[in-house]
C-alpha cells in the first residue's frame, strides 16, 4: 500500500538540508530515483524546469513551482509533468524538523497522476532521499 509520508532522517543540519531542497541546481543532484538521471533545463527564483531519463532511454519532462518557502521547515512544489498521460498538477510538500544530531526530512506527494503507480513513486523518493543522504552526511 501506498504512503503519502516518506521520510528519512539525514545526519545534517537543516539549513543544509534545506538549502539542497530549495535550489534546483542542488535538486537536480539528488531528486531522483537510484536507476535514472536528471538534468536541469532551466531554473528561477519561482521554480524550474527538469528532465527524468529512466534506464531504457524514456524521459519525463516536468515544471515544479514553489508555492510556498519557509526557511528551514517547508517547502511546497506544484509539479506539471509535460506528458499528457501524467496530466494535472502534482503537489509535493517537503517538511524539515530537528532530529537529534540531524535532520527528520518528510516528504508528501499529493495529486499523483494517475500514470505513476503510488508504489514506485514511494520507492523513487525513498531512493532520492538515500541520495540527498549520501551527498550531505560526512
Amino acid at each position: 500500500m501506498s504512503n503519502p509520508f516518506i521520510s528519512r532522517i539525514v545526519r545534517a543540519p537543516r539549513e543544509g538540508v534545506y538549502r539542497a531542497c530549495r535550489e534546483p541546481s542542488e535538486l537536480v543532484r539528488w531528486r531522483f530515483p537510484l536507476d535514472m538521471t536528471a538534468r536541469l533545463l532551466s531554473a528561477d527564483d519561482d521554480g524550474y524546469r527538469m528532465t527524468l531519463t529512466y534506464p531504457d532511454g524514456r524521459a519525463d519532462t516536468f515544471t515544479a513551482t514553489f508555492i510556498e518557502r519557509v526557511p528551514n521547515e517547508r517547502i511546497v512544489e506544484r509539479v506539471r509533468f509535460d506528458a499528457a498521460e501524467r496530466a494535472g498538477d502534482m503537489t509535493m510538500t517537503t517538511m524539515l524538523r530537528s532530529a537529534g544530531d540531524g535532520t527528520e526530512v518528510t516528504v508528501r506527494t499529493e495529486n499523483l497522476p494517475a500514470a505513476i503507480e503510488p508504489e514506485d513513486n514511494d520507492e523513487g523518493t525513498r531512493q532520492a532521499l538515500e541520495r540527498l543522504a549520501s551527498l550531505l552526511e560526512h
